[in-house]
């Protein structure tokens, strides 16, 4: 059997030596290159394994010359060694507000045209179905939570063929229409060509190390390979794992698959993606997705950081700069009881040989106990003991504060700083500011959101060759169903509006639209809130359901809106039950969107319907 190698300089079909010599040059090369960027950044991954073990709150270990990760013993029996956890619950409140952010995503029409405004339109509710299919938030969530232990967390976006609806069965094998898939990818599975580099597109190469199961591997691939236990971490096996501490990151029975991703360069227009695994070739050719602008392949991965670097391509975690404080807290914490100790207990001395010190050892002091000394000896005594210096105390409420101060995370109410604060005005203030802090790492996910709708787009252009069913909710709550095709998908220019969800809370836009209807900006040219705009108050407060229209305005402009191409090439009489004002205002947006393309027949027949409904209305003003 011969196989041909897409995408490399060897098109030609290789004879069965030829194809031998030229895999296992592949896989020495790949596999060479994947560990000296292992060896690369070590220190790095020493760093995130040290930050697992403290949010797990393994606290007494460190990193030893080696770049290993080892437990500290106990220098005496008596010491006290416990934890007392402050970075999971940082972490843990940093991540909830985190949540937070979850920014809608909009696309630009290309122009005003009404039609690039219907594929624009489709194409948001189209990615809304999309996110909420693939679970984007919740991969949003788990990536969040790899930035913030070890500083950098990745999304991988690839096209699933195994996705989507079914199509049908064809040869005894079902057949599926594909389907996005965003992945969450931890920071040790990702090796850059140059970790002074700070973002993507400055790597000329992208390595993707992941264990598989070699199950997997098999019906991925379909090859057989033999595995073994492999350090899903470190992605070290066999010997390199029989010495670390933490053995619940073991796989068993399986493989390290290394995928070499290359830009696109001159050798190779449309890059090169190379994959091998134990030692075997499993793929090689060009990069699969054109998922970069003006239809370029780029690597599928977006980054998102917690705290960037300048000239790093990594970011750093918070958990860094809170080691030190925590190692500090425990040992106060625990001399601290170690001190309570010996008052409870108290600290005897005795006369050598007057007393037997093992049976005193051994029982102490208990109540009633009879304490035998020799006669003519000194009676044992307690040791005069001081209360728990203050100092201890002093100290402990210094480290708590390093905490809020390095973190930026507190608890506003019962914080000591904050505890003469009592108006809710000032209460607010404290948690903007809180959040403020935040602010940074919240518009990097608000960025990973761009990219990952970007890249979306562009492999649903690519792959999706008829028209794809989209489900989506109206204002009114009506579940509705529109059709996108890739013409109308194929849309390069989103964006996010609005603020960063932590700068701007719901409270806050709830007050800010009372103010505007206070202030009167909401009032037509009457002096009356029309009933479209209560409507869109009422949804954005969440009172939606006291909406007696029940959605009504939406509805009259959607069956406006459905109108205009119709009165513009055959004329049409207005109904009954249209809503003059509404349909007089979505029929004038359209006249003035497309006027410099109507004839002057379809202006007239325009101008014709709105100025019936205008009659209508003053017809109605003159009733009352």
């Amino acid at each position: 059997m011969q196989k041909t190698y897409k995408g490399s300089s060897k098109t030609k079909l290789l004879n069965a030596k030829q194809r031998e010599e030229y895999e296992e040059e592949l896989v020495a090369f790949v596999t060479s290159d994947f560990e000296s960027r292992q060896k690369m950044r070590a220190q790095l991954e020493s760093q995130w394994e040290l930050n697992v073990n403290f949010l797990k709150g393994n606290q007494y270990c460190h990193v030893n010359g080696r770049g290993e990760i080892v437990s500290e013993d106990k220098q005496f029996y008596w010491q006290n060694k416990l934890v007392y956890n402050h970075v999971a619950p940082i972490i843990e409140t940093r991540l909830s507000k985190l949540a937070r952010v979850k920014p809608e995503v909009f696309v630009r029409p290309n122009s005003d045209d009404d039609a690039d405004v219907d594929s624009s339109d489709i194409a948001e509710k189209f990615l809304e179905d999309v996110f909420k299919r693939s679970g984007v938030n919740e991969v949003v969530k788990k990536v969040t939570t790899w930035s913030e232990t070890c500083g950098t967390g990745f999304y991988k976006i690839v096209w699933d063929n195994e996705g989507g609806n079914s199509l049908g069965v064809l040869d005894g094998r079902e057949v599926k229409e594909g389907d996005v898939q965003v992945l969450a990818v931890s920071p040790f599975e990702i090796f850059p060509d140059n970790l002074f580099v700070e973002d993507l597109a400055s790597c000329e190469s992208i390595i993707h190390a992941k264990v598989m199961p070699v199950s997997e591997v098999k019906s991925k691939y379909n090859v057989v390979l033999s595995g073994g236990d492999v350090d899903v971490l470190g992605l070290n096996k066999g010997d390199g794992i029989v010495n670390k501490p933490d053995k619940s990151n073991v796989m068993p029975n399986a493989v390290v698959v290394i995928e070499r991703y290359e830009k696109p360069c001159e050798k190779y227009p449309n890059g090169r993606l190379i994959t091998v695994a134990d030692g075997k070739l499993l793929y090689v050719g060009e990069l699969p997705y054109v998922n970069d602008v003006s239809g370029r392949r780029t690597f599928p991965f977006v980054k998102q950081e917690s705290i960037s670097v300048a000239g790093e391509f990594f970011g750093k975690s918070i958990i860094e700069r809170l080691i030190p404080v925590q190692r500090a807290f425990n040992a106060v914490k625990n001399r601290k009881h170690e001190f309570l100790s010996r008052l409870s207990m108290g600290v005897m001395t005795v006369e050598d040989g007057s007393v037997d010190t093992d049976d005193l050892a051994q029982e102490g002091l208990s109540p009633g106990k009879v304490l035998v000394y020799r006669q003519g000896a000194k009676a044992p005594e307690m040791m005069s003991l001081d209360g728990v210096p203050s100092e201890f105390s002093v100290e402990e409420e210094r480290l708590l504060n390093e905490f809020v101060i390095i973190s930026g995370v507190s608890d506003v109410v019962s914080s000591t700083a904050n505890a003469k604060v009592s108006s809710g005005t000032s209460l607010e203030i404290l948690v903007e500011q809180d959040n403020e802090r935040l602010a940074f790492t919240a518009e990097r996910i608000r960025c990973s959101y761009l990219e990952i709708a970007k890249q979306t787009l562009r492999l649903y252009a690519q792959f999706v060759s008829g028209m794809r069913a989209v489900k989506y909710q109206d204002r009114t709550g009506k579940v509705k169903i529109a059709y996108a095709s890739p013409f109308s998908i194929a849309i390069d220019d989103v964006y996010l509006d609005g603020e960063n969800e932590l700068l701007s809370s719901y409270r806050s836009k709830k007050d800010m639209l009372f103010k505007l209807h206070e202030s009167g900006l909401l009032l037509d040219e009457n002096g009356q809130i029309r009933s479209s705009t209560k409507e869109k108050l009422l949804t954005l407060l969440g009172y939606k359901d006291l909406d007696y229209r029940k959605g009504a305005s939406r509805l009259q402009e959607e069956k406006a809106q459905a109108e205009n191409p119709k009165i513009r090439k055959l004329g049409m009489q207005i109904e009954e039950i249209d809503d003059d004002a509404i349909h007089v205002e979505e029929h004038t947006r359209y006249i003035l969107g497309e006027y410099q393309y109507l004839t002057a027949e379809e202006k007239q027949r325009l101008f014709d319907h709105v100025k019936e409904h205008k009659q209508r209305i003053n017809d109605k003003l003159k009733g009352e």
